[in-house]
């Protein structure tokens, strides 16, 4: 997320999940950093970044492009992602009970 509220969203996917400690969150809270040689621009770096640190904790662990998805409201960071070679889905914030269909649906 660019929110830097990374604490507050971690809470909120606690209450909703009860499983925010598994989930690693990217924000602007400068709390992480990407010096990678891929993408800078978007959501790539924040993508990036977790994936290194899934790596680290798991290093049997295969997370590749083509099998990582961004779910965003954003068309320029789904349009970034795509241009990466990530795949990625324009979410819908009106229409957020469709996004596990359209999940579904992708090739």
């Amino acid at each position: 997320t660019f929110s830097p509220q990374v604490d507050y969203i971690a809470q909120v996917l606690e209450t909703h999940f009860g499983f925010a400690q598994e989930i690693i969150i990217r924000g602007r809270d400068r709390s992480w950093q990407y010096e990678g040689n891929g993408m800078m621009e978007g959501k790539q770096p924040f993508m990036a970044s977790a994936a290194e640190e899934l790596y680290h904790k798991f290093p049997d662990l295969s997370i590749m492009k083509k099998t990582t998805l961004l779910v965003d409201d954003d068309p320029s960071n789904i349009k970034l992602a795509l241009k990466d070679g990530v795949r990625g889905i324009l979410f819908n914030p009106k229409k957020s009970s469709r996004l596990l269909d359209d999940i579904l649906k992708m090739p």
